[in-house]
Protein backbone atom coordinates (compact mmCIF):
# COMPACT_ATOMS: atom_id res chain seq x y z
CA UNK A 1 0.00 0.00 0.00
CA UNK A 2 1.35 3.57 -1.01
CA UNK A 3 2.26 5.66 1.84
CA UNK A 4 -0.34 9.02 2.00
CA UNK A 5 1.29 10.48 4.59
CA UNK A 6 3.28 13.88 3.57
CA UNK A 7 6.59 15.09 3.81
CA UNK A 8 7.70 17.41 6.47
CA UNK A 9 10.92 19.28 7.43
CA UNK A 10 11.99 19.05 11.16
CA UNK A 11 12.65 23.09 11.09
CA UNK A 12 8.77 23.32 10.58
CA UNK A 13 8.03 20.49 12.84
CA UNK A 14 10.45 21.91 15.62
CA UNK A 15 8.94 25.29 14.80
CA UNK A 16 5.02 24.26 15.46
CA UNK A 17 6.17 22.43 18.52
CA UNK A 18 7.94 25.51 20.14
CA UNK A 19 5.20 27.41 19.56
CA UNK A 20 2.75 25.20 20.93
CA UNK A 21 4.61 24.91 24.06
CA UNK A 22 4.68 29.18 23.97
CA UNK A 23 1.34 29.08 23.80
CA UNK A 24 0.83 26.85 26.93
CA UNK A 25 3.80 29.01 28.82
CA UNK A 26 1.64 31.93 27.85
CA UNK A 27 -1.84 29.98 29.73
CA UNK A 28 -0.19 29.58 32.55
CA UNK A 29 1.37 32.51 32.88
CA UNK A 30 -2.13 34.15 32.44
CA UNK A 31 -3.41 31.43 35.19
CA UNK A 32 -0.64 32.92 37.87
CA UNK A 33 -1.76 36.16 37.86
CA UNK A 34 -5.19 34.86 39.60
CA UNK A 35 -4.00 31.60 40.96
CA UNK A 36 -0.52 30.07 41.98
CA UNK A 37 0.58 27.71 40.19
CA UNK A 38 0.59 24.30 42.55
CA UNK A 39 2.15 21.47 39.41
CA UNK A 40 4.99 21.43 37.26
CA UNK A 41 4.74 19.86 33.57
CA UNK A 42 6.30 16.62 34.22
CA UNK A 43 8.95 15.40 31.39
CA UNK A 44 7.60 14.08 28.22
CA UNK A 45 9.38 11.74 26.05
CA UNK A 46 8.74 11.53 21.61
CA UNK A 47 9.90 8.99 19.69
CA UNK A 48 8.71 8.75 16.27
CA UNK A 49 9.63 6.47 13.37
CA UNK A 50 10.10 8.27 10.44
CA UNK A 51 12.04 7.97 6.38
CA UNK A 52 14.34 10.79 6.20
CA UNK A 53 14.97 11.60 2.56
CA UNK A 54 17.75 14.50 1.74
CA UNK A 55 17.72 16.19 -1.58
CA UNK A 56 20.97 17.94 -1.02
CA UNK A 57 19.54 20.34 0.48
CA UNK A 58 16.74 19.84 2.69
CA UNK A 59 16.14 16.92 4.49
CA UNK A 60 12.74 15.66 4.70
CA UNK A 61 10.70 13.15 6.89
CA UNK A 62 7.89 11.05 6.44
CA UNK A 63 6.29 9.06 9.49
CA UNK A 64 6.29 5.46 9.15
CA UNK A 65 2.76 3.76 8.77
CA UNK A 66 2.33 0.78 11.48
CA UNK A 67 3.79 -2.08 10.54
CA UNK A 68 6.30 -0.42 8.19
CA UNK A 69 9.87 -1.69 7.95
CA UNK A 70 13.26 0.14 8.02
CA UNK A 71 12.36 3.29 9.41
CA UNK A 72 14.97 5.66 11.52
CA UNK A 73 13.76 6.45 15.19
CA UNK A 74 14.20 10.32 16.63
CA UNK A 75 13.80 10.67 20.22
CA UNK A 76 12.70 14.26 21.31
CA UNK A 77 12.41 15.26 25.44
CA UNK A 78 11.18 17.41 26.98
CA UNK A 79 12.29 18.80 30.37
CA UNK A 80 10.01 19.73 33.58
CA UNK A 81 8.71 23.33 33.25
CA UNK A 82 7.67 24.83 36.89
CA UNK A 83 5.71 28.00 38.06
CA UNK A 84 9.18 30.36 38.58
CA UNK A 85 10.34 28.76 35.37
CA UNK A 86 7.55 30.18 33.37
CA UNK A 87 7.51 33.07 35.40
CA UNK A 88 11.11 33.77 34.61
CA UNK A 89 11.26 32.50 30.77
CA UNK A 90 7.19 33.37 29.20
CA UNK A 91 6.24 36.79 28.12
CA UNK A 92 4.10 38.59 29.98
CA UNK A 93 0.63 38.89 28.99
CA UNK A 94 -0.77 41.13 25.98
CA UNK A 95 -1.12 44.84 27.87
CA UNK A 96 -4.33 46.86 26.96
CA UNK A 97 -2.87 49.21 25.30
CA UNK A 98 -0.96 46.68 22.87
CA UNK A 99 -2.18 44.77 20.26
CA UNK A 100 -2.52 41.00 19.40
CA UNK A 101 -0.96 40.21 15.84
CA UNK A 102 -3.29 37.14 15.74
CA UNK A 103 -6.40 39.85 16.01
CA UNK A 104 -5.01 42.23 12.79
CA UNK A 105 -7.47 41.02 10.40
CA UNK A 106 -5.10 42.72 7.34
CA UNK A 107 -2.21 40.21 8.27
CA UNK A 108 -2.16 36.77 6.51
CA UNK A 109 -2.02 33.66 8.30
CA UNK A 110 1.18 32.73 6.52
CA UNK A 111 3.28 36.23 8.13
CA UNK A 112 0.95 35.70 11.18
CA UNK A 113 2.99 32.29 11.42
CA UNK A 114 6.33 33.57 10.44
CA UNK A 115 6.21 36.51 12.41
CA UNK A 116 5.02 34.09 15.72
CA UNK A 117 8.36 31.87 14.90
CA UNK A 118 10.29 34.71 15.75
CA UNK A 119 8.43 35.52 19.08
CA UNK A 120 6.80 38.72 17.55
CA UNK A 121 3.53 37.91 18.79
CA UNK A 122 1.99 41.79 19.59
CA UNK A 123 3.09 45.66 17.54
CA UNK A 124 4.85 45.95 20.94
CA UNK A 125 7.22 42.87 20.17
CA UNK A 126 7.86 44.12 16.32
CA UNK A 127 8.70 47.70 17.77
CA UNK A 128 11.36 46.05 20.21
CA UNK A 129 13.02 44.04 17.12
CA UNK A 130 12.91 47.24 15.26
CA UNK A 131 14.75 49.21 18.05
CA UNK A 132 17.18 46.72 17.89
CA UNK A 133 17.91 47.03 14.26
CA UNK A 134 17.10 43.59 13.75
CA UNK A 135 16.88 42.37 9.92
CA UNK A 136 13.38 41.22 10.28
CA UNK A 137 13.26 40.18 6.49
CA UNK A 138 16.41 38.08 6.74
CA UNK A 139 15.50 36.39 9.89
CA UNK A 140 11.72 35.61 8.20
CA UNK A 141 13.27 34.17 5.06
CA UNK A 142 12.05 37.40 3.21
CA UNK A 143 8.67 36.35 3.70
CA UNK A 144 7.76 40.14 5.52
CA UNK A 145 9.69 43.19 6.20
CA UNK A 146 8.83 46.33 8.36
CA UNK A 147 7.79 48.03 5.25
CA UNK A 148 5.12 45.95 4.59
CA UNK A 149 3.87 45.78 8.40
CA UNK A 150 3.80 48.77 8.60
CA UNK A 151 0.96 50.14 7.32
CA UNK A 152 -0.70 47.11 8.23
CA UNK A 153 -0.07 48.12 11.60
CA UNK A 154 -0.78 51.90 11.91
CA UNK A 155 -4.38 50.70 10.44
CA UNK A 156 -4.96 48.46 13.30
CA UNK A 157 -3.98 50.80 15.53
CA UNK A 158 -6.32 53.74 14.29
CA UNK A 159 -9.12 50.81 14.27
CA UNK A 160 -8.36 50.35 17.71
CA UNK A 161 -9.19 53.94 18.26
CA UNK A 162 -12.07 54.99 16.74
CA UNK A 163 -12.93 58.32 16.45
CA UNK A 164 -15.98 59.33 18.64
CA UNK A 165 -17.99 62.89 18.43
CA UNK A 166 -19.58 63.88 21.68
CA UNK A 167 -20.88 67.30 20.72
CA UNK A 168 -20.56 69.75 17.26
CA UNK A 169 -21.31 73.24 17.77
CA UNK A 170 -21.63 76.78 15.67
CA UNK A 171 -20.16 79.15 16.96
CA UNK A 172 -20.66 82.63 14.66
CA UNK A 173 -19.18 85.76 15.08
CA UNK A 174 -18.26 88.80 13.21
CA UNK A 175 -14.56 88.14 13.31
CA UNK A 176 -15.39 84.21 12.00
CA UNK A 177 -16.79 81.85 11.90
CA UNK A 178 -16.40 78.30 13.28
CA UNK A 179 -17.36 74.75 13.65
CA UNK A 180 -16.26 73.34 17.14
CA UNK A 181 -16.17 69.21 17.40
CA UNK A 182 -15.76 67.77 20.69
CA UNK A 183 -14.95 64.26 21.29
CA UNK A 184 -12.92 61.26 21.43
CA UNK A 185 -9.66 59.97 19.33
CA UNK A 186 -10.26 62.51 16.66
CA UNK A 187 -6.53 62.90 16.27
CA UNK A 188 -4.57 60.61 17.37
CA UNK A 189 -1.27 60.31 14.92
CA UNK A 190 0.56 63.78 14.78
CA UNK A 191 2.56 62.83 11.86
CA UNK A 192 -0.57 63.80 9.62
CA UNK A 193 -1.87 67.19 9.03
CA UNK A 194 -6.04 66.51 9.25
CA UNK A 195 -8.33 68.22 6.37
CA UNK A 196 -11.73 69.45 6.74
CA UNK A 197 -14.19 69.95 4.09
CA UNK A 198 -17.31 72.09 4.70
CA UNK A 199 -20.23 71.46 2.58
CA UNK A 200 -17.81 70.70 -0.72
CA UNK A 201 -15.46 73.72 0.22
CA UNK A 202 -11.75 73.10 2.13
CA UNK A 203 -11.95 74.42 5.32
CA UNK A 204 -9.03 75.66 7.83
CA UNK A 205 -8.44 73.64 10.84
CA UNK A 206 -6.87 76.16 13.45
CA UNK A 207 -6.75 73.81 16.09
CA UNK A 208 -6.85 69.92 16.23
CA UNK A 209 -6.06 67.21 18.61
CA UNK A 210 -7.48 64.24 20.48
CA UNK A 211 -10.11 65.80 21.92
CA UNK A 212 -10.73 69.10 19.97
CA UNK A 213 -11.32 70.53 16.76
CA UNK A 214 -11.59 74.37 15.52
CA UNK A 215 -12.61 74.80 12.31
CA UNK A 216 -12.95 78.01 10.63
CA UNK A 217 -15.83 78.37 7.55
CA UNK A 218 -16.95 81.01 5.65
CA UNK A 219 -20.32 82.60 6.50
CA UNK A 220 -21.93 82.21 2.84
CA UNK A 221 -20.89 78.44 3.08
CA UNK A 222 -23.25 77.87 5.99
CA UNK A 223 -26.64 76.36 5.04
CA UNK A 224 -29.40 77.12 7.16
CA UNK A 225 -30.86 73.83 7.35
CA UNK A 226 -28.23 70.77 6.75
CA UNK A 227 -24.37 71.09 6.48
CA UNK A 228 -22.15 68.33 5.86
CA UNK A 229 -18.77 68.28 7.74
CA UNK A 230 -15.78 65.16 6.43
CA UNK A 231 -12.97 64.86 8.66
CA UNK A 232 -9.84 63.05 7.26
CA UNK A 233 -8.06 62.74 10.27
CA UNK A 234 -5.19 60.43 9.02
CA UNK A 235 -4.75 57.93 5.81
CA UNK A 236 -7.19 55.40 7.77
CA UNK A 237 -9.41 57.53 9.09
CA UNK A 238 -12.45 59.54 7.17
CA UNK A 239 -15.37 60.65 9.23
CA UNK A 240 -18.47 62.49 7.94
CA UNK A 241 -21.39 64.29 9.76
CA UNK A 242 -24.60 65.67 9.23
CA UNK A 243 -24.99 69.13 11.08
CA UNK A 244 -27.66 71.49 11.11
CA UNK A 245 -27.72 75.45 12.56
CA UNK A 246 -30.10 75.30 15.89
CA UNK A 247 -27.29 74.70 18.17
CA UNK A 248 -25.64 78.28 16.64
CA UNK A 249 -23.52 80.37 19.16
CA UNK A 250 -24.24 83.83 17.86
CA UNK A 251 -22.20 86.67 19.19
Amino acid sequence: MANTNRAWNLESFLDSLIVELDKAEETLSVKAINKPLTYAVKDVNLEMQLFPSFDGTNVKFVTAEPGQQGASKIAIQLGSITDQQIRKTSKEPTKSNDISIDLIEEIDDETKSTLRKIGVTSVNDLDQIQKSNVDLEQISNKKTNYGKLANLLQKAGRNNLPPTVKNVNFNISKSGSFVVVEGDNLVVDKRYTPVAVFNGKLAELENADQGLLNIKVQKEHINEAENELVIVSDPFTIYKMKLNTKNNSHA
